[in-house]
């Protein structure tokens, strides 16, 4: 076990190292006889105050030397190498009884350090390893993310702590949770010591253990433990270390660890999930994200690589984040999710579209991803309401289905594909058959037996309105042609193009039918 967990569990009131890093030391608990020692671990004994000062106790090649200095450290006393001097209010044969009796107690912790490994071994997913690892301790589990995401949960929390309750319904760590434990330098503790600590603020007459999880030397997340079914002693400590090491492989395997160590955002998780459950608390948690509030935003799908998984997306996101600046992504196995901010509609009228076209397509360093790394990017309509993000991302997974051969480096909008959109939404043949006035498609049909131009010709009508000149170049046609070709129309197929609903549905109808390729 470790040396701080000795010092824990002997309920030591304050120590004094003789150097860095010999708390985090693996030590065998052994008084004055040697044993077989494992290669990394040390022999730890126990000595009086007085033989060392007098200088008659020295550590040996594989000791730790922990010296008992009464219920105070005297202020002049100098540790230096492998000694560590503990106050404690105990007499040295009273608490070298105590060092006595842990070597029991260690075997009970190695044994729940087996069971702890075999809950990580037989858990598929963050829930069961909470609720096993919960078992082994004895007390309720809260596992969260960087984002401060809860992850998973175990045990029965109090009922009568409303924080505890608040943050179990929403899903989140809260800002007033959060910040207690700033506040009484918790955090700061545990992520200067990097192992758990016991909290020093007792909330609602129970203790808390905030452990950070780190893996890879990153800092993925909490696994915490509140103090209800069974007092949490040293021991407990350094198993709660165990337990968010094992949770910190899992979430590094999940890719579940958030936004701030770069492996997605929760947020933009919950939001297209549509899971958040109450708009004060989507607000809390997107305001300590890099998303600026109160704009505009379009999502984004992107694909690229065929076949590619979720890992795969998330390296695209690494590159999307620095390319779309105060940016939100995060991994899907079919694509990468991205929400980005358009900035605030200025003008009269609704010009969201030109300002979402001009803010991807001048970003060069957007324009080059795509384009360097073979990826098409898929762009939903304009909206300013999150709680839209579910609809707006249907939008842009729809229009990638809907474009027949998307091509590398290129950006498809929403709106300017609605009608194929809505066509391939639509879905089968005799439901898409309803929506079609049957004069324009009998147009179509003409045109294909007889090889003539009248549908086309009807399309630049009503694209050059007012303009019989500009819709005979278009067709590349004398208007003399033209006004034929427009006078037929009407003769055969019953269509004004002076009339504007006899328009609107040539309009309608043309469109679905480019869009499913008719």
């Amino acid at each position: 076990m470790k040396l701080r967990t000795v010092l824990y569990e002997l309920a030591c009131a304050d120590w004094r190292i003789g150097r860095e890093g010999i708390l985090d030391e693996d030590v065998l608990l052994t008084p004055e006889y040697e044993t077989n020692v494992p290669p990394k671990a040390r022999l730890l004994r126990v000595v009086r105050l007085f033989d060392f000062r007098a200088g008659s106790v020295r550590p040996g090649q594989r000791h730790i030397m922990l010296v008992h200095a009464g219920s105070q450290i005297p202020v002049d006393l100098r540790v230096m190498g492998d000694f560590v001097a503990v106050a404690h209010s105990a007499s040295y044969d009273d608490f070298r009884a105590a060092f006595l009796d842990l070597p029991a107690k260690a075997a009970v912790l190695e044994l729940r350090r087996d069971r702890m490994f075999d809950a990580f071994l037989s858990s598929y997913d963050l829930a069961q390893f909470a609720r096993r690892s919960s078992a082994v301790l004895g007390n309720p589990v809260i596992i969260a993310n960087a984002d401060m995401r809860l992850l998973a949960t175990a045990g029965e929390f109090p009922a009568d702590a409303p924080d505890v309750q608040e943050v179990l319904s929403q899903g989140y760590l809260t800002e007033e949770v959060n910040s207690a434990l700033e506040g009484d330098g918790t955090l700061a503790s545990v992520r200067h010591a990097r192992h758990s600590i016991m909290s020093g603020t007792q909330r609602y007459g129970r203790r808390w253990v905030t452990s950070i999880i780190y893996y890879h030397h990153l800092e993925m997340g909490r696994y915490d433990v509140l103090e209800k079914d069974s007092p949490i002693t040293g021991f407990d400590l350094e198993l709660i270390d165990y337990a968010g090491q094992l949770a910190g492989v899992m979430i590094e395997r999940l890719g579940a660890a958030g936004e701030r160590v770069g492996a997605g955002s929760s947020v933009l998780h919950d939001l297209v999930e549509g899971s958040f459950v109450n708009e004060r608390t989507m607000r809390a948690q997107i305001l300590l994200t890099r998303l600026p509030i109160g704009e505009s935003y379009v999502l984004l799908a992107l694909t690229g690589q065929r076949n590619a998984d979720k890992e795969y997306h998330a390296r695209v996101g690494a590159m999307a984040v620095r390319a779309l600046c105060n940016c939100l992504w995060y991994a899907r196995e079919d694509c990468l999710v991205v929400l980005a901010p358009i900035g605030r509609n200025e003008a009269v009228g609704y010009d969201d579209y030109a300002r979402a076209q001009r803010q991807l397509r001048t970003n060069e360093a957007f324009v080059s991803m795509l384009q360097n790394n073979g990826l098409s990017a898929f762009v939903s309509e304009p909206f300013d309401d999150l709680s839209k993000c579910p609809e707006r991302l249907q939008e842009a997974l729809d229009l990638g289905e809907t474009i027949r051969e998307p091509g590398p480096g290129r950006m498809f909008f929403y709106w300017e594909h609605r009608f194929a959109a809505l066509a391939a939404i639509v879905g089968s043949p005799e439901r898409l058959e309803m929506l079609l006035d049957k004069r324009v498609v009998a147009m179509a049909d003409y045109d294909r037996d007889h090889g003539t131009s009248y549908l086309r010709t009807a399309i630049m009508s009503v694209r050059h309105p007012g303009s019989p000149a500009d819709a005979a170049a278009a067709l590349s046609v004398h208007r003399n042609t033209y006004f034929y070709r427009v006078n037929k129309i009407r003769e055969l197929f019953f269509v004004d193009l002076k009339d504007g609903d006899d328009r609107l549905a040539l309009s309608f109808s043309a469109s679905l039918m480019e869009g499913v390729g008719h």
